[in-house]
């Protein structure tokens, strides 16, 4: 929010406060201020001129020589190259000497003839061309015809005023005003605030204008009509007050509503009355898929949590954000209806927000305006109407809402000045407490058992609680006068939750792999689920919508975390990455039904995703990721969980997975995760170029774990080890051939752990054949083991894998291998 210094001293006397020293001041009170900075710097030397005659220059086609009136005895002659000067105009003059922001002007011999100035545009005393009307940033600056000869034109459109940038929280919309700012200084410097309030201006009888007041989200309405307002622009002051704030001066009567907008922070809005139907004003909510062009020429189409504000057959604007074009102010307009009024805040945010709008009115209805103000800016503009244009008011306001003609009630909060104190840790004397809310226009009511009644202005609909006041206390009264001390209260040790443990330690282990922590968005796009093969009864396709998503691609919750990582892949892919891991600890979110009746389930999980080739390293060439990677990472989290003991590494169906390159993981029948090669069509979908994944249910792990560990004693006896190289069709999975060893030599109970170490599939091995390699392990609880038993067992579970899987023991020319 920028605020004008000279407009802020029309109503608290604060000249003798340098600018930079009111920044400060207003940021140790809790008003931050980004920056200060002239409106103009060092501009000087510059007059209002009489065009008295306009020549063609001798010896340039594009050039005149101008006789100039400037307020001394003999004109000036200054060479001019601007088309549209002409005799009688009045125009910003710099005199030889003159500092503008280009430079400074010097005398000048323009092709053969002497030039003692310059004759200046609006872009070059230092206006902003984006916010001037497009006729002002043409040519010379055209001066009014009432402005007098020779005076400063420095003083005359405020070029010597500052700027204050001020850095608003969202909770002081009081702020967004030349009223607010100035109750906040008055406060700070212990100075009366000069508000004066308007007269009443309001006609006789009743209005002409009816108001259908039919939501509840309108608590107030109020509507004035004047006549007799002849279109034209506003006076050179009031312009250049809203150019000082950032606004592009329109017409006469828009730059009134945004004048008393700046100075009351209470947005109005003119209707010409000839264009609303029957004269009627209708406060409702949109009906779905009305749509409404609206000031800036846009067909927009509402829905039906907008507000908006209608005639007896039609919408003529969108209540808090901006009106529309069939009824806006014209030159053509005569009669206008004055709209002053509170929108709900939450409302006019979600309407501006998913129309893509936003205007100066809109941001100060969604952060909360004052009630009591919209009487009072309305009898402001009815003021300043009159005086500068001679309109009228017709009839008496047209009022609506809950309040009526009755100004909103002050809140009156209860206070303990000693509760106050420990609160913030201060010893702070209750009369400098009273002083401060004094300065702060707060009304306070003490009394003799500590316990004060205090009465908050409606402008500061920030103040709710007794802590506010303590706060209001804490920085109008100094922080820098409350001394430092350390917390009182019991010191704790700090400890991570299980589940903190958990999700800690599993950082730690990933990271230790080698693989990358991200994060990435918890929304996605609903098609993309598609991509994972699904089926149709799949709960994981019944994504929660967002009801105002900022793009299609973010517009629902993720139920699948491999599409988030599958969007990392490819962005690292196409930015030069060969290859590498990434993880992820997050939630997905699975709705029990759609529409939703209750929050969806959140379900902790870490998923991996790992794509591309591996670098190359000493000794060991760049190769393609591939299940064994992923199989070695996830052992070595479950074993520093202690559950790779009882695992078993089954098939799983997940339609993601290259079916016999996948497992899931089960610990006592609960299935704890699932990983393996990303299938093709999968990878196509997302835009992979193959890729392996694994993801794990946190919630299920903690619940395991919570089971605890069956620990026995350690082996008496040694064990003995073998390995058994054998082919197979390339379907058979590894699993179901680890899972047949133990249930064929359970009756000798001497198999204790059978693990793949090697696949391989090339040179020797038939096309659709591929070779595994199996460790055994054997050992007896009870005595050492003899070969020819152990060869015995070796035999049955070759036997086995042979007549279940057609598995044949792999040899080469030596013999077995």
């Amino acid at each position: 929010m920028e605020i004008s210094y000279q407009w802020l001293c029309e109503f608290v006397d604060i000249q003798h406060v340098t600018p930079y020293e009111l920044a400060e001041r207003l940021t140790q009170a809790g008003i931050a201020v980004d920056g200060v900075w002239p409106r103009t710097s060092g501009v000087c030397q510059l007059v209002v001129g009489e065009v008295l005659t306009v020549a063609a220059h001798p010896n340039a086609d594009k050039l005149h020589v101008c006789t100039v009136n400037v307020g001394k005895p003999n004109p000036l002659q200054i060479v001019c190259g601007a088309a549209n000067v002409a005799v009688g105009q009045k125009i910003p003059t710099a005199l030889v000497g003159a500092v503008l922001p280009g430079g400074q002007i010097s005398q000048a011999n323009l092709r053969g003839v002497e030039s003692s100035g310059m004759l200046c545009s609006a872009q070059e005393i230092g206006l902003e061309s984006r916010l001037l009307p497009k006729e002002l940033t043409e040519g010379l600056y055209i001066l009014p015809d009432d402005v007098a000869v020779g005076t400063d034109v420095v003083q005359l459109l405020h070029l010597d005023d500052w700027i204050l940038d001020l850095d608003l929280t969202p909770n002081r919309s009081d702020c967004l005003s030349i009223r607010g700012v100035a109750y906040e200084v008055a406060a700070i410097f212990n100075l009366p605030v000069c508000w004066p309030n308007p007269p009443e201006q309001t006609g006789q009888g009743t209005s002409p204008v009816q108001i259908r007041l039919q939501t509840e989200r309108c608590t107030r309405y109020v509507a004035q009509v004047f006549t007799d307002l002849v279109a034209g622009v506003a006076p050179l002051w009031m312009q250049m007050r809203l150019l000082t704030m950032g606004i592009r001066p329109i017409n006469r009567v828009v730059d009134v509503t945004n004048y008393v907008m700046l100075e009351w922070g209470q947005p109005l809005h003119a209707f010409d009355l000839d264009k609303v139907h029957q004269h009627t004003i209708v406060v409702r909510q949109a009906n779905m898929g009305e749509t409404l062009v609206t000031l800036d020429g846009v067909s927009r189409e509402l829905g039906a949590d907008s507000i908006v504000i209608a005639d007896v057959d039609r919408l003529i604007g969108i209540a808090g954000i901006m009106g529309g074009e069939n009824s806006e102010i014209s030159s053509t307009t005569h009669r206008v209806v004055l709209e002053s009024a509170v929108f709900d805040a939450t409302t006019v945010r979600r309407t501006g927000q998913r129309l893509g709008l936003h205007s100066e009115a809109q941001q100060r209805f969604e952060k909360g305006i004052d009630s009591a103000a919209v009487r009072g800016a309305m009898l402001r503009a009815a003021q300043l109407f009159q005086q500068l244009f001679g309109a009228h008011c017709v009839g008496e306001l047209a009022l609506a809402g809950t309040s009526g003609n009755k100004d909103a009630e002050k809140l009156t909060l209860e206070f303990q000045p000693s509760a106050c104190n420990r609160l913030l840790g201060t010893d702070i004397p209750a009369q400098a407490m009273a002083d401060v809310f004094r300065r702060l226009d707060f009304e306070v009511s003490p009394r003799e058992d500590d316990l004060w009644q205090v009465r908050v202005p409606t402008r500061r609909p920030d103040v709710e609680l007794a802590a506010d006041l303590a706060e209001e206390v804490a920085r109008l009264y100094g922080y820098e006068a409350v001394n430092s001390t350390l917390p009182i209260g019991p010191t704790t040790t700090g400890v991570r939750t299980p589940v903190q443990q958990l999700r800690q330690e599993t950082k730690g282990i990933l990271v230790g792999a080698g693989l990358i922590e991200v994060v990435t968005y918890a929304f996605t796009q609903p098609h993309i689920l598609s991509a994972l093969r699904l089926p149709n009864e799949s709960a994981l396709h019944n994504a929660v919508p967002l009801l105002r998503p900022l793009s299609v691609e973010r517009s629902v919750l993720r139920t699948h975390l491999l599409p988030s990582l599958a969007e990392v892949a490819v962005y690292n892919r196409t930015h030069g990455v060969i290859g590498g891991g990434v993880f992820e600890l997050a939630s997905v979110y699975w709705p029990e039904t759609l529409p939703l009746t209750q929050p969806p389930k959140e379900i902790p999980q870490w998923a991996g995703l790992w794509f591309g080739e591996r670098q190359a390293s000493f000794g060991q060439p760049s190769r393609r990721y591939d299940y064994y990677d992923v199989k070695g990472v996830v052992e070595v989290w479950l074993e520093a969980l202690g559950l790779l003991s009882e695992v078993k590494f089954q098939t799983t169906a997940a339609p993601w997975y290259h079916p016999g390159r996948s497992a899931q993981v089960v610990w006592r029948d609960k299935m704890l995760g699932t990983f393996g090669e990303v299938h093709p069509e999968t990878c196509k979908g997302l835009g992979l170029d193959g890729g392996l994944y694994a993801e794990f249910r946190l919630d299920v792990v903690m619940e395991t774990l919570a089971e605890g560990w069956r620990v026995g004693p350690l082996p008496r006896y040694p064990a003995m080890l073998r390995d058994l190289a054998v082919v197979v069709e390339r379907s058979v999975p590894a699993a179901a051939m680890v899972q047949m060893a133990f249930s064929a030599t359970v009756d000798v109970g001497i198999l204790s752990a059978c693990q793949v170490f090697d696949e391989y599939s090339g040179r020797g091995i038939p096309e659709r054949y591929k070779s595994l390699a199996f460790a055994l392990t054997f050992r007896h609880s009870e005595r050492t083991l003899r070969e020819e038993e152990v060869a015995v067992v070796e035999q049955t579970i070759l036997r086995v894998w042979d007549a279940q899987f057609g598995a044949k023991l792999r040899r080469d020319e030596a013999g077995i291998l």
